[in-house]
């Protein structure tokens, strides 16, 4: 009995939330129809209206005016590196970028501080080496001294 009630209950539940459904469906419908309606009647149709600039013409010569941005290159082209990397400290007389440049002219000086850090770095791992070079030929003697005296 308890069983047939609850569900009695549950689909009454169902059936009116349905109902309301329906009803706010219809309601919503019909309020757009409605103002559909309301609008189509309401305005009236109107010329369009444009506003524009105008001038007179005058007959006479017209020339055209170009401007263009760009580079010009030209057709053969060189390019020109240092021996060695660095920073620029002084520009030769007479250089100029894309100008003509003869054999032994000077273009640059670079600044030669970068180089000589390298040459002493250089410099002072040669002595490193050779006085490592000296204490294994020293090593070398005595291995042989120590081989010689196990073999007698």
């Amino acid at each position: 009995m308890r069983f047939l009630r609850r569900s009695l209950t549950g689909l009454f539940l169902v059936a009116v939330t349905l109902a309301l459904l329906a009803l706010a469906v219809q309601t919503v419908r019909s309020a757009v129809e409605e103002r559909m309606a309301q609008e189509s009647f309401s305005r009236p149709a109107r010329e369009r209206v444009y506003a524009v600039n105008v001038a007179e013409v005058t007959p006479g010569r017209v020339e055209p005016v170009l401007e263009a941005f760009g580079e010009v290159r030209a057709r053969r082209e060189l390019e020109i590196r240092s021996q060695a990397g660095g920073t620029v400290i002084a520009l030769g007389d007479g250089f100029e970028e894309g100008g003509r440049v003869a054999a032994g002219q000077l273009l640059v000086r670079v600044d030669p501080s970068d180089l000589e850090d390298a040459l002493a770095l250089a410099e002072t791992d040669l002595a490193e080496a050779e006085a490592e070079v000296t204490d294994a030929e020293a090593a070398l003697e005595i291995a042989e001294d120590d081989l010689a005296s196990a073999r007698a």
